[in-house]
Formats: C-alpha cells, sequence, structure tokens
C-alpha cells in the first residue's frame, strides 16, 4: 500500500511518497547493516583468500553497497507495518482507517529531515571507525 497513491492531495503525495522511501531506505539500510555486521563478527578468517589488512578496511565500503542493493529490493516489504505505525504516531488523534492521508507535508518534511540526520550520523560514526582502520594500517610495503 502507497500512501501517496492513496491520498487525495496531490500536493502532499510527492512528500508523502518521499517520507515512504526515505523511511525505507533507513530501516532498510539499518536492519540489513545490522545483520550483515553481525553476521561478519560471527565469521571467523577463511583459511585461505584472505586480503589481510586491506580486506578489513574495505570491507565495510563493500557492506555499504551490499547493504543499499538489499535494501532497494526488498525493505518496502518488511517495512510496510513499520510504516503504518509511524503514520498512526504521527497522527494519533487520527482513526485508523484515514492513516494514509494522516501525515501532511510539513510532518512529511520534518519527518524526512529527521531521516537524514539520523543517516549522516550513522554514515559519520562509518568514516570515523574506517579512518581510525585506516591509521592503523601499515602502508610502509
Amino acid at each position: 500500500m502507497n500512501a501517496s497513491a492513496i491520498s487525495p492531495n496531490t500536493t502532499s503525495a510527492a512528500p508523502q511518497s518521499e517520507l515512504r522511501d526515505r523511511f525505507d531506505q533507513f530501516v532498510g539500510e539499518s536492519l540489513f547493516g545490522q545483520m550483515l555486521q553481525g553476521m561478519r563478527k560471527s565469521l571467523g578468517k577463511p583459511a585461505y583468500f584472505h586480503g589481510g589488512r586491506a580486506e578489513e578496511v574495505f570491507q565495510s565500503q563493500l557492506d555499504q553497497l551490499l547493504v543499499e542493493k538489499i535494501s532497494d529490493a526488498s525493505a518496502e516489504q518488511i517495512t510496510e507495518p513499520m510504516y503504518e505505525l509511524f503514520s498512526a504516531n504521527m497522527g494519533q488523534r487520527h482513526a485508523s482507517s484515514e492513516l494514509p492521508t494522516v501525515v501532511n507535508e510539513q510532518e512529511a518534511k520534518d519527518a524526512i529531515g529527521q531521516l537524514d540526520n539520523l543517516k549522516r550520523q550513522t554514515e559519520s560514526l562509518d568514516s570515523q571507525a574506517d579512518s581510525t582502520i585506516l591509521s592503523k594500517l601499515d602502508l610502509s610495503i
């Protein structure tokens, strides 16, 4: 169910559609990112074909690309109930039958801004971790 397709107001359809896309992207990348990170921690280094320190440095970049692709492919299916709850919490004064029209344009823009801030904070933490790993990498070959 796409909230922008149901909404009768065409001016708020674009922000609601963008909000839904950003919501799917954020939740999907957070969920799949944590899953992939947990998987990497649980696996040991292979006996053969390990790239050494260089692989460890660039693994996070590969993981980020994998998470983005997985999120684009399947996040909407997972986040549908979450988005409905999110919409309901943004407009608690409305009946549940009005969920698709609850979020007005300003609320959608505010929520998009909050999601962007959270994503920037996450990327900042990731880049700090990458720079720490790079500083430990011995480049004197």
